[in-house]
């Protein structure tokens, strides 16, 4: 059982502001949002110092609470925590009803099991009736408070203020953004600003993260139409999406499906010099610019090779930096070349995630699949039971939408 301490107003304050803002003719309710995570203290143990910090009312003090009987909050797809609607304008998350903060409409509610991750991001989601809000927290400091910043998806680091107005939220201070390392991985991969008629324009992002990331949450700058106006639309770990303004004529000419389009009011990209961003609230996550040197039209370029390229949803470029393009794993075979029923196969897979390891034919059909773990240490054997005549098989090993196929020749 979640215990769970509260501030309970009256029932008259209530009807107080209820009044008030009907006098006003106006109902506003404000949605409940993460503002403060405080997860490696260094003056005492992460036990006793370390919270979680939900502001229930908005910016605008002439707001009510939103219609909702629980307030759920889950961490990384682990841990739930479920709660009646905490009353006041603060709801923070600690280890020990002690350590709730002795303010004036603040309430309190145990994290459980919960340990705050201080060495990697989180990612934290929270929901009460029909509101939503999700944080990506970045990596935390020592001594150090990860604060957002306004109604932004970016965080600043600052002294922590558990309970209280955070400076960087309600006053308007400015501050230095955070941006997590996984957003640093949505880069542009293939640009396609003056294909040959009748192609349409089109541009290729590549997610280069273990995680999936909501497509609502990104728009191209410049434009104030998100991605995706579904709360179900997100681009997949290690997925590529296109997008283009004529999804269908784009279509047609690529003339195969096995690729994701996304068609958007992207405008017209200027063929002999221009630039096109990604953004995600205030934050550049990704830009690219080209001139009449970059590629001879008509053609598309890699803008992590430089060179001319056309090879929609598929990844081969070079690495741009440190965070971005990474391959999800890497991978040793015993052998490319195997005697019928003979000579044993056996792989090896090093990554930080599960990776599935499928045994097709030479028709591409499956005939085996496994899940290695991940961190595996071992080589692990793929049965050929399956494998009747010489020719061709073929090893696929993939991480979400990221795949790579091995050819193995089977001899007499």
């Amino acid at each position: 059982m979640i215990q769970m301490l509260s501030v309970r107003h009256s029932w008259c304050c209530a009807f107080a502001v209820c009044m008030v803002l009907a006098r006003c003719g106006t109902l506003a309710y404000a949605c409940p949002k993460f503002v403060e995570f405080f997860a490696d203290p260094v003056d005492v143990s992460d036990q006793e110092g370390e919270f979680v910090e939900i502001r229930l009312q908005g910016l605008d003090d002439n707001v009510l609470e939103p219609k909702a009987d629980s307030l759920i909050v889950l961490f990384e797809d682990r841990t739930s925590l479920r709660f009646a609607y905490p009353g006041g304008s603060r709801f923070v998350l600690v280890h020990d009803s002690l350590q709730c903060p002795p303010l004036d409409s603040v309430s309190c509610g145990l994290l459980g099991s919960i340990s705050l991750p201080n060495s990697r991001e989180s990612v934290w989601r929270l929901s009460a009736g029909e509101c939503l809000d999700s944080a990506q927290v970045p990596k935390p400091k020592p001594g150090k408070s990860l604060q957002r910043i306004k109604e932004t998806d970016v965080w600043t680091v600052a002294e922590p203020t558990p309970g209280e107005i955070n400076s960087y939220d309600e006053l308007g201070f400015v501050a230095e953004p955070i941006v997590p390392d996984s957003l640093l991985s949505l880069v542009f991969s293939e640009i396609h600003h003056c294909p040959a008629e009748p192609e349409p324009e089109w541009v290729e992002v590549y997610n280069a993260s273990r995680r999936s990331l909501a497509m609502r949450d990104f728009r191209f700058c410049g434009k104030k139409v998100t991605w995706s106006e579904s709360v179900r639309d997100s681009v997949g770990p290690f997925e590529t999406l296109i997008f283009t303004r004529d999804s269908a004529l784009l279509r047609e000419y690529l003339g195969f499906r096995d690729v994701r389009l996304v068609q958007y009011p992207m405008g017209y990209l200027n063929n002999a010099a221009g630039s096109i961003s990604i953004c995600r609230g205030e934050f550049v996550v990704d830009s690219v610019s080209w001139d009449k040197n970059t590629v001879k039209c008509p053609s598309g370029f890699n803008p992590m090779t430089g060179r001319s390229e056309s090879t929609p949803g598929f990844q081969g470029g070079a690495k741009r930096g440190p965070s971005q393009m990474k391959t999800p794993f890497s991978y040793k075979v015993s052998s490319r070349v195997l005697r019928l029923r003979k000579t044993p196969l056996r792989v090896y897979v090093e990554s930080e995630s599960s990776v599935s390891l499928k045994l097709l034919d030479s028709t591409g059909r499956p005939q085996w699949k496994f899940e290695v773990p991940s961190q595996s240490s071992v080589w692990w054997n793929v049965p050929l039971d399956s494998v009747t005549h010489v020719g061709v098989v073929y090893l696929s090993l993939s991480v979400g939408r990221y795949e790579q196929l091995v050819g193995i020749l089977v001899r007499p």
